[in-house]
């Protein structure tokens, strides 16, 4: 029976039998000398894991420099906490035990410099910084003479191909697609939005876009609406207090309608060319919705 429990006590602790004999030593029941054995066993496993999982992490770049903080007695385990969790933030004391929080991809120069507070640690950093630099511009000259071996390139295009591309006209059904536009003459917002519209109108002059002023100056209507070209009205009293029932009190608030299929795109504030364009497309592409029996 005992020759059985030791070569069984010995299989469990992974070839750690040299152990037996102190757990023996110390253990009546046998139930107890297997637990025992068992925990010894465990714990050099856990010990062997733990330290081929740091010799593993020390491998790799440390975050902090440790020569350079000896005033920080846990420098070896924030450097391998930061390598286990690399998006988790940073959090340690500096010199004077004031905490401090770094987020993820911070430089080590410049948590050195927050961290020792030191004319070296500044120092540091400006070298850093200016060999960072050097590097960053020695990449962009190679990037720069691979684009120009390359040639023409089939997805990247260039600037002006972009420029082309953006400037040029989009299909938008004019037959059914319109726009109306609520401003109040001094309203900034409201300026932007008709000087984009002006553009608008003149690179699509079939789409239907109407101004409606929502107070009296008549004279601010002339000038920022109708001299640039765009057409509209001024609102009566009634036609003002109706909008402001239906909830409309910021301005400009703008209206893309498709008579066509019967929906509505309210938009509140300014929008600039190509967003204008996207929603008069999509207005253009909407479907009618399917009406639930």
């Amino acid at each position: 029976m005992k020759s059985s429990l030791k070569f069984a006590l010995a299989f469990i602790a992974g070839g750690l039998a040299f152990n037996a004999p102190f757990v023996m030593s110390e253990a009546t029941d046998a139930n107890e000398l297997l637990s025992n054995a068992m925990a010894v066993a465990l714990a050099k496993v856990g010990k062997f894991n733990e330290d081929r999982e740091n010799a593993e992490l020390d491998k790799l770049p440390n975050i902090l420099e440790c020569q350079n903080m000896q005033w920080m007695k846990n420098c070896t385990e924030l450097n391998r906490n930061a390598k286990k969790n690399p998006q988790a933030p940073m959090r340690m004391l500096g010199k004077n035990d004031i905490e401090f929080n770094f987020q993820p991809g911070t430089p080590s120069a410049v948590i050195r410099l927050q961290l020792e507070q030191s004319p070296e640690a500044a120092a540091a950093l400006v070298s850093y910084m200016d060999r960072t630099w050097g590097e960053y511009h020695k990449s962009a000259n190679l990037y720069k003479m691979a684009m120009w071996k390359t040639g023409d390139l089939q997805n990247i295009k260039g600037l002006d191909a972009a420029a082309e591309k953006a400037s040029a006209v989009k299909y938008i059904d004019t037959d059914n697609v319109s726009m109306s536009v609520f401003v109040e003459s001094t309203c900034p917002v409201c300026e932007k939005q008709l000087q984009t519209l002006s553009t608008v109108q003149q690179k699509y002059p079939k789409l239907k876009i109407k101004v409606f002023q929502l107070d009296g100056d008549r004279d601010a209507f002339l000038k920022h609406v109708t001299q640039r070209g765009l057409s509209g009205r001024v609102l009566s009293r009634d036609e003002r207090m109706g909008l402001q029932k239906m909830g409309l009190t910021s301005w400009p608030i703008s209206w893309i309608d498709n008579t066509k299929v019967e929906r509505r795109k309210s938009l509140i504030g300014h929008r600039t060319l190509a967003q204008l364009e996207d929603q008069f497309q999509a207005m253009t592409y909407i479907q009618e919705e399917k009406k639930v029996q």
